[in-house]
């Protein structure tokens, strides 16, 4: 399952794809080699693609502005983050307060709500970081007492930073719902809506789509339990997880990003041979 040619034959052909950020076009403050030119190939063809993130310690603003700096000419419509993805689901839902339990500029998706912690509808919880105190837990664990519902942006285990793996909204989520004896709703990956919603802004079919992810939890079962198909890197975090692995028809593993502009030309000679 590692030569990047598993089941080729059998998959519906790829004509729009979701993209991971972290650990798949860069680890903080480093483009993955090969990354930039990748994503170049995809615009040159003019190949439909989103960048589909967890990521909630930023805005789509700023992480448009970080890719860019790192020279990845995207704009903002090319990225469906969870901070986003949850901004619009407290919409239709049409809650009007919530408490954001969040850090950086991520507040900037959610300037439609009331931020209080006077009795929230919804307390927004993702990766506040070093922030994270007890007071700041104790704080999240009474509004949800006190009747406030928890909104997980995501619920990752772990992300790759170039320090090491660092612990992620996942144990702060866990903790708050053992604590609390409440679940909570999750709107990022692996959620099937986060999947279908990305989708719906591709206007293609879910099997004419695939997710590339370094998080086999979040990128790679998640998808293809929401009837994408899958490619995982092996960059990022994805060397740590391997207990976790499981086989799937609709996958397959490359070294990195880098190595897609080839992938996607060997599947289209595949599909001329059996035409």
């Amino acid at each position: 399952m590692s030569s990047g040619k598993q089941r080729q034959n059998d998959q519906a052909p790829i004509k729009g794809l979701l993209i991971d950020i972290d650990g798949v076009l860069y680890i903080e403050k480093q483009a993955i080699k090969g990354a930039v030119e990748a994503i170049r190939y995809l615009q040159k063809h003019r190949f439909p693609f989103l960048l589909a993130t967890n990521t909630t310690r930023r805005s789509r603003f700023s992480l448009r502005n970080n890719l860019q700096r790192l020279g990845f000419k995207v704009n903002l419509e090319q990225i469906y983050s969870a901070p986003f993805a949850a901004a619009q689901w407290l919409k239709s839902h049409q809650v009007q307060s919530i408490s954001l339990f969040v850090k950086g500029d991520t507040y900037r998706e959610f300037k439609a709500f009331r931020n209080t912690t006077n009795h929230p509808e919804y307390l927004v919880i993702g990766d506040i970081g070093e922030d994270l105190t007890y007071d700041k837990l104790n704080q999240a664990f009474r509004l949800v007492v006190n009747g406030a519902k928890m909104l997980a942006l995501q619920k990752n285990r772990c992300w790759q930073r170039s320090s090491g793996l660092s612990i992620d909204t996942g144990a702060i989520v866990a903790a708050l719902e053992y604590a609390t004896e409440k679940k909570a709703t999750l709107i990022g990956k692996p959620s099937p809506a986060f999947f279908e919603h990305a989708v719906k802004q591709l206007d293609l079919p879910a099997e004419n789509v695939a997710m590339i992810g370094d998080d086999w939890e979040s990128d790679i079962v998640g998808s293809v339990k929401a009837g994408l198909q899958a490619i995982a890197v092996e960059t990022g975090k994805f060397k740590r997880t391997p207990k976790r692995r499981t086989k799937h028809s609709a996958t397959v593993i490359l070294p990195s990003i880098a190595e897609l502009p080839d992938y996607i030309e060997s599947r289209l000679k595949v599909m001329q041979t059996n035409k």
